[in-house]
Order: structure tokens, then C-alpha cells, then sequence
């Protein structure tokens, strides 16, 4: 497959959230935890990967709702980090998740509240905004999508942009993927579990993966499909059969949280820098290696990245 060049990336967040991190010793219950002192920060799927790639250097733009003061200050610490940022404000509060470390285990516990439901009329927005920027821009959809949003949301939200010429990547969950797989996103991206959600098949070996990943390839329309395999890499599978499979370097693991985003973010940085898309994947893989060797809800650290890259594997597989 041929580069995909593009100028910059424009990410579309339709479920923000204010991520706060902190740690304790131990983990409980009844007895009130004492926690260190919080750390807080933008987050969402679209969100986290416009970080990330403005860590790499590229031009990203976060197209994201936002409601109530928790919204504005999702908007705020976001262009404190030099992150353009469009908000359209909605009804409701702008959700928050909470990471909680154990100390004395290393274990990290994730909460994640709902978000408020944006009305049609902000979806359209989002639509709008996202159409409006850069043609070159690559559009990254990423997040999930709020309780009461209906799941064609996803479908409507990616066939208008590809309709009119953008190439978009998909990361969400859910009734959300099963949608995204009937558009013509260049690459979307599930997780082994979500995978497995979507075939209704236990997923107990790479087998089982690959076998599952060509079957749901085979009836989308998309262009790829890329299943996360957490610290194992990932597996690619193309429109026109071909699969590879990528590993990652083996690392000491801090924290999960925001390593899909990361991935998703190296793969986007890589094509707007002129990689075809299977090098881009292995950005992707560094970048997202690189996230689960930092504490809490913190993302990856490039320069990590890029000193992983020569560490990711590439093994060509047939079909």
C-alpha cells in the first residue's frame, strides 16, 4: 500500500473525559483510603491520541463536546499543552474516570463514570468542525460513545466524512464497532476483547484471533482491521487478505491506561509523516509499549517511542 501523506491530524471526541490519577498504598473496602495527591488530565480516546501526536510534532487539532465545568476544564488543560481545541458545549457535565494505583502491588483500578448524551444537533457539529479542517488532515474517531447515543452514530459520523474524501481511523467499543465496520475507514481498530464481544467467540489462542479477525475483515468494508493484542502487539488484517502480525518489546508494565490511545496515535503520527500503513503500525506498537511504562493515566513519552521501534517485529502471516 502506497504512503498515505497527510499535514496533520484531526481527532473527533464525542465522549470526553477529566482523567484523574492517584495512588494508595492499598486497596480496601469500608476503611477511607488515603490518596496522594491527584493528578488530572484531558482525556477520551480522540483526546489522548491529539496529545500524543503533538508530542510527536504533528499538527492535531481535538474536535470534542464539552459540558459543564468539568468540560471546561478538560478544554482548558488541553490547550495548556498547546493542543488546538474546538468544543461544543452540550447539556450535562463532562464525565470524569478515576485511576486508583495500589502501591504495595502495583495494580491499578479504573472507574469510569457515564457521559452526558449529546443531542443530533451536536453530533452534526462535530461533524461539521471535523469536515471543516484541513483537508490533508488525517480524522481520527476515537472514544465511545455515550449512554442513549444511538449506535449509528459511529456509521453516520465516519460515512460523512469518508464521503467526502477524508481518511479516518476508528477506535470505539460496543453496538459503536459494529457500526464502524460497515464504513470506509481506512483502519479500525478493536481489542482482543472487543473482538470477541463482536464474534460472540471465546478467544483463547492467536489462532482463534486471526482466524476471527479475517472473518470480521472479510464481511466489513473497511479498509484493515487491527486487533490490539495489550502487551502480546497486535495483528493487522488488510482488505485484500493480507495479515501481519506484530510484536512488541518486552517492558516493564506501570499502567494500561492510555497505551490503545497511544498506539492509535503512533499509527496516525506515522502516516502524516509519509509512512505506508503497515509501518505506521509499528510507531504505533512503540508508541503504545511506551505508555505502559509510565505511572497512572500518563501517556507515552515519543523519544521512549522512537527507541523501541527497532525493538517491534513485524511476521508476515498467511491467510
Amino acid at each position: 500500500m502506497p504512503p498515505t501523506q497527510t499535514r496533520g491530524i484531526t481527532t473527533v471526541t464525542v465522549n470526553p473525559s477529566l482523567d484523574v490519577s492517584s495512588t494508595v498504598d492499598s486497596v480496601t473496602p469500608e476503611h477511607k483510603l488515603r490518596c496522594e495527591a491527584p493528578r488530572r488530565a484531558p482525556g477520551g480516546g480522540g483526546v489522548n491520541v491529539a496529545r500524543v501526536a503533538h508530542r510527536f510534532g504533528v499538527d492535531a487539532i481535538a474536535v470534542l463536546t464539552c459540558g459543564g465545568a468539568t468540560g471546561s476544564l478538560v478544554t482548558q488543560l488541553l490547550q495548556q499543552e498547546g493542543v488546538t481545541t474546538i468544543a461544543i458545549p452540550i447539556d450535562g457535565e463532562t464525565r470524569q474516570s478515576f485511576t486508583v494505583g495500589e502501591s504495595s502491588t502495583g495494580s491499578n483500578y479504573r472507574f469510569v463514570l457515564p457521559g452526558p448524551t449529546p443531542t443530533p444537533h451536536a453530533i452534526d457539529q462535530l461533524i461539521e468542525l471535523a469536515d471543516s479542517q484541513p483537508k490533508q488532515d488525517l480524522v481520527v474517531v476515537s472514544g465511545s460513545l455515550p449512554p442513549g447515543t444511538k449506535p449509528t452514530t459511529m456509521s453516520r459520523l465516519v460515512d460523512s466524512l469518508t464521503d467526502l474524501g477524508r481518511t479516518v481511523i476508528v477506535d470505539t467499543s460496543g453496538p459503536a464497532l459494529s457500526e464502524a465496520l460497515k464504513t470506509k475507514a481506512l483502519l479500525v481498530k478493536p481489542s482482543t476483547r472487543e473482538l470477541s464481544l463482536l464474534t460472540g467467540y471465546e478467544l483463547l489462542t492467536e489462532d482463534d484471533i486471526s482466524n476471527s479477525a479475517r472473518m470480521v475483515a472479510a464481511e466489513s468494508t473497511v479498509g484493515a482491521l487491527l486487533v490490539s493484542l495489550g502487551p502480546g502487539g497486535a495483528l493487522l488484517v488488510q482488505a485484500d487478505g493480507t495479515t501481519i502480525r506484530y510484536r512488541a518489546p518486552t517492558v516493564r508494565v506501570l499502567s494500561a491506561v492510555g497505551a490503545g490511545d497511544s498506539l492509535v496515535a503512533g499509527i496516525a503520527t506515522g502516516l502524516c509523516q509519509g509512512s505506508n500503513l503497515q509501518q505506521s503500525i509499528s510507531l504505533g506498537i512503540a508508541a503504545g509499549t511506551a505508555a505502559v511504562m509510565t505511572p497512572g493515566s500518563q501517556l507515552c513519552d515519543p523519544a521512549q517511542a522512537r527507541s523501541l521501534l527497532r525493538l517491534v517485529t513485524v511476521d508476515p502471516q498467511s491467510a
